[in-house]
C-alpha cells in the first residue's frame, strides 16, 4: 500500500486535471507515479517535462530502455521494471533482451555496446562515477549528445525509482 494518497481526478488542482485527462486518452489511465507527483502541481508539470525528453533522445531506444530496466533492477523498482519492460519491447527490444538484465553479461542476447550500456547504467547507479575504460568504449560508438542523454536517461530512472519505491506505489 502507498504511503501517500493517489490525487484522483476529481481531487486533482485545476492546471492538473486535462494532465490527467489527457494521460488517459493517450494511455487508457493515469499511471500511480503521476497520481502521487500531483500533490505539488508544479513539481508534476516539471517531471512530465523532462520524462517527455526521452523518447525524444538521439540515443536508440533500444539502448535508453537497456539502461531504464537495468537501473530499475538494481535498485528492485518493479513499479519501474513493469513499465519500462514495456516500453523497451515497443522501441525494439526482444522478450529475452527484456528479461536477462539481471544476468547481462552472460547471456547471448546482447551485442557489446549494449552490454556496455548495461554496465554504465550499473557503474552510474552503484558508484554515480564510471570506469574510464568502459567510458572510452562508449565513446568509439556514442558522440557527446547521446552519452549525455545516457547519463539522463540513468539519473532519470534513479530518480524516479526512488520516489516509486520510497513512497511505495503500486501499479499502474
Amino acid at each position: 500500500m502507498a504511503l501517500v494518497s493517489y490525487v484522483s481526478n476529481q481531487q486533482a488542482a485545476e492546471k492538473v486535471k486535462p494532465v490527467f485527462e489527457g494521460l488517459e486518452r493517450k494511455i487508457g489511465a493515469v499511471p500511480n507515479v503521476f497520481r502521487v507527483m500531483a500533490h505539488n502541481p508544479e513539481m508534476l508539470e516539471a517531471f512530465l517535462a523532462l520524462n517527455a525528453t526521452l523518447p525524444k533522445t538521439q540515443l536508440d531506444g533500444k539502448l535508453r530502455e537497456l539502461a531504464y530496466i537495468k537501473t530499475s533492477q538494481l535498485n528492485g523498482c518493479d513499479y519501474c521494471l513493469h513499465h519500462h519492460r514495456a516500453l523497451g519491447k515497443k522501441a525494439g527490444l526482444n522478450d529475452r533482451q527484456v528479461g536477462e538484465t539481471a544476468d547481462f553479461e552472460a547471456s547471448s542476447a546482447y551485442d557489446e555496446l549494449q552490454r556496455d550500456v548495461m554496465r554504465y547504467a550499473e557503474q552510474v547507479t552503484r558508484h554515480i562515477n564510471v570506469e574510464d575504460s568502459l567510458f572510452n568504449r562508449l565513446k568509439q560508438s556514442l558522440n557527446d549528445r547521446q552519452i549525455v542523454e545516457l547519463a539522463m536517461t540513468v539519473g532519470i530512472a534513479n530518480f524516479t525509482n526512488r520516489v516509486t519505491e520510497t513512497l511505495r506505489m503500486e501499479l499502474p
